[in-house]
């Protein structure tokens, strides 16, 4: 809980590193948090993953209230093994070309375009390859030492 609110408190610092246990640490609580207000959502709104129209507000505010502390602290971590935090900006915007790919590929597929299935495919690997490579950058040990972005923040705690 304590890297958590680390994270929450550092909502908009983009600057400086954070080693691989404040990053996941954060990831186990947001997917707690976030399933308590899906099943609040659920319990009080009455929403189902069958019907889309079900009002999910909890969830939802939970989502824009987590999205920038999840942005900086995936900057920083990056930041943590000598990355640029710009792959994040090239990562989401890959995901929403992914997702644009993905709908045109759904929406010529329904009219019987053979094209649609191919769009969506390579929608989905695309988004499925830098999930996978982000992945492994997250998961990645501390560069040692002090890089261009600050002190190891790994061998400051000990």
């Amino acid at each position: 809980m304590k890297w958590w609110l680390t994270c929450i408190k550092n909502y908009v610092k983009f600057e400086g590193r954070a080693r691989r246990k404040e990053y996941w640490m954060f990831v186990l609580f947001n997917a707690i948090f976030m399933l308590a207000a899906m099943l609040l959502d659920v319990l009080l709104f009455g929403a189902s993953l069958t019907n889309p129209a079900k009002p999910r507000y909890l969830s939802s505010l939970y989502g824009l209230f987590v999205f920038l502390p999840a942005m900086s602290v995936m900057v920083r971590r990056l930041h943590d093994i000598g990355r640029n935090g710009w792959w994040v900006a090239g990562y989401y915007g890959l995901a929403i070309v992914c997702a644009v790919l993905m709908m045109m590929g759904g929406i010529l597929a329904l009219g019987g375009k053979s094209i649609g299935g191919v769009l969506t495919v390579v929608g989905v690997l695309a988004i499925l390859v830098a999930a996978v490579w982000m992945l492994v950058w997250m998961c990645k040990d501390s560069q040692p030492g002090t890089n261009e972005y600050g002190p190891n923040p790994k061998e400051i705690a000990e």
